[in-house]
Parts: C-alpha cells; structure tokens; sequence
C-alpha cells in the first residue's frame, strides 16, 4: 500500500499536469526569446577572438557588413560577436526582426502568408502543436510515475532512524 505522503505527491503531480497546459511553459507572446547560448564568452570577447585567429576574414567580413547593411564599423563589429557568440540566438533574433518590419504578428501568421495553402499550413501547425503537447504531457506524467513509484519502493528513511 502507498504512504500518505506518496499519494499526496501524486495527486499533487496529477493536479499540476492537469491544469498546465504545455503553452504554460512558452513565452505569452512571440516578442521575449531567451538566449540560446552558454554565456561563456560575449560578442566582444568572440570578435577579439575572431580577429586574432583569421584577421584577414574578420577584417572582410566586416567590410562586407558595413557595405552590405550600411553600418559602421563599430556596429559591424558588435553585429558579427553577435553572431559567433550565439549563432542560433542570432538568427532567431534576425528572423523576429524581419517578422516584425513585415508586420505580422507571430510566426504562425509570416508562415501562412508565405504559404501556396494558408488553411493546410495552419491546419499541419495546429497538428504538429496538439501532438507535441501530447508528448510533452505523455513525458511528464511517465516520468511522475517512475518517480511516484521508485518513492513507494524506497522510502526516505532519515539519518539514524
């Protein structure tokens, strides 16, 4: 038979998974992204690095960024330790900026108006959100039980007792 505590704990855990949807967990709107990087390094640090390993690349990616998106050459500097301090991060960044000056709201909507079928791409969207959330749910409340049961099986049993 389980323990008090133990089944508290799984209430309490069906209860949580229950009244938290998975969106619960994403930002409330498209705007907020966290970084995606480990902060080990920032974007100056990774520039100086840059420039001291291949000075000649760095020296023409910079040009390359001034001419290109008319920047000068500290931004041009700070815009490439971005980009190899946080690649991914980066270019999430840049996509959000675009989906912004086009004037769409979210991704949902930029996809849809770039698709040849709207109502089939939000269709395979809200398909691959709902299964998503499944597994997401399934993972959860698996590893709930796992925890539930290894609890039963072994009890804490505190120092000296």
């Amino acid at each position: 038979m389980l323990s008090a505590r133990t089944l508290v704990a799984a209430l309490a855990l069906a209860v949580a998974i229950v009244m938290a949807p998975a969106s619960a967990f994403a930002p409330a709107n498209g705007n907020s992204r966290p970084t995606t990087s480990l902060a080990v390094i920032g974007p100056k640090q990774a520039a100086t690095m840059e420039r001291l390993k291949n000075p000649a690349k760095f020296e023409s990616t910079i040009q390359g960024l001034m001419a290109q998106k008319g920047l000068t050459r500290g931004q041009a500097e700070k815009r490439y330790g971005e980009f190899l301090a946080d690649p991914d991060g980066f270019a999430l960044k840049a996509a959000e900026e675009q989906r912004r000056e086009k004037g769409y709201k979210d991704w949902i909507e930029q996809a849809m108006a770039n698709s040849d079928d709207p109502e089939e791409t939000l269709r395979r969207i809200k398909e691959f959100q709902k299964v998503n959330s499944l597994k997401g749910t399934a993972i959860m409340i698996i590893l709930g039980a796992f925890g539930i049961y290894y609890n039963s099986v072994n009890p804490y049993i505190p120092p000296g007792h």
